[in-house]
């Protein structure tokens, strides 16, 4: 799939998932942003794909090395080892927030999917990436949505696999046990990436929605605090 469709169905994902996680407000759409950005990170094994492209040459090499390391595109990190990994890294990260070298981390990790979630749904243009770092600033100074961020990575990773699940080349879900691809869909309904169902079809669902989740979290949140003040 698209890095923007990967990028919608993670804040589909998690809005979905907010009164689950009893989750509102602020840190909803923190979380929101967060696992949209997250959505796009299992591509880290792609030099070319939207997050490999976000700091230029560094996570350009740093691609080229998980792609030699985790077997190729939609292998190691497009299976159930990929998502335990991506959360373990943002787990130790928030873990490691009281120190300053934590803090660099996590910082690096937050720049990276905020700047990559808004390259992937062509916001904010070449200002993108500071305005990803700029957010991840701030995210971490205000301590916002902070507990999140594992879910968030885990969230947005299973999202990525799902939504390259219903595509023919599916993914390596049980990688380094199978490399055989595995798929959500019957074989007649798989989608190709970038044609005519993906762009005119999948993308207009997720964003539909994610705006309907917006909407009913929104309307969740008013009725409660109404009945906190009664």
């Amino acid at each position: 799939m698209l890095a923007r469709d990967h990028a919608l169905s993670g804040a589909v994902v998690f809005t979905a998932a907010a009164p689950l996680l009893h989750v509102t407000g602020p840190a909803m759409l923190a979380g929101a942003v967060f696992t949209a950005g997250a959505g796009t990170l299992p591509d880290i094994d792609e030099p070319g794909s939207a997050v490999s492209r976000t700091f230029g040459f560094l996570t350009g090499a740093f691609a080229w090395l998980v792609h030699k390391v985790s077997g190729g595109h939609r292998k190691g990190t497009h299976s159930l080892i990929g998502i335990a990994v991506f959360t373990a890294a943002a787990w130790a990260a928030v873990r490691a927030d009281a120190h300053p070298a934590g803090q660099v981390l996590l910082g690096v990790l937050l720049g990276l999917v905020l700047a990559t979630g808004l390259r992937a749904l062509r916001i904010g243009g070449h200002h993108g990436d500071a305005l990803g770092l700029a957010g991840a600033a701030a995210a971490i100074y205000w301590h916002t949505g902070l507990s999140l961020v594992p879910w968030c990575i885990a969230l947005g990773a299973a999202a990525h696999i799902a939504g390259d699940e219903l595509t023919h080349g599916g993914c390596a879900l049980a990688w380094p046990l199978s490399r055989h691809p595995c798929h959500l869909l019957p074989k007649p309904l798989r989608i190709t990436t970038g044609k005519f169902t993906e762009h005119w079809i999948v993308s207009g669902l997720l964003t539909v929605a994610l705006a309907v989740l917006l909407w009913r979290d929104a309307g969740v949140h008013a009725v409660l605090h109404h009945l906190r003040r009664s």
